[in-house]
């Protein structure tokens, strides 16, 4: 069962009914079911907040473990001069193309 805060939706609806019902010519009870509306959307929307924030979640931790498991000779930094440049890769004026 879902669980909501009478207090704070009271207090809410008392001083929406203060400030601006009373102005628009609602009566308390008027204003007080809008107020127990606004708060079933907030859980609603809550919840599926957490849901979308649990999925993502999820797609990051399986994102991390494939970037984990790729090959680790990939990644490596002992890597040569001959590994990045190739004999013919001088350009204008010795420079060199790394390819990337």
């Amino acid at each position: 069962m879902k669980r909501y805060n009478l207090s704070e939706i009271m207090t809410t609806a008392h001083r929406t009914y203060k400030y601006v019902g009373k102005k628009q010519g609602e009566t308390f009870g008027e204003v007080l079911k809008s107020t127990w509306m606004l708060a079933k959307v907030a859980l609603a929307m809550s919840e599926n907040e957490e849901k979308a924030r649990q999925a993502s979640i999820k797609k990051a931790s399986e994102k991390r473990e494939i970037v984990l498991n790729t090959n680790s000779s990939f990644n490596s930094l002992d890597l040569k001069w001959e590994d990045m440049y190739v004999p013919n890769s001088r350009g204008y004026m010795g420079s060199q193309y790394c390819g990337d």
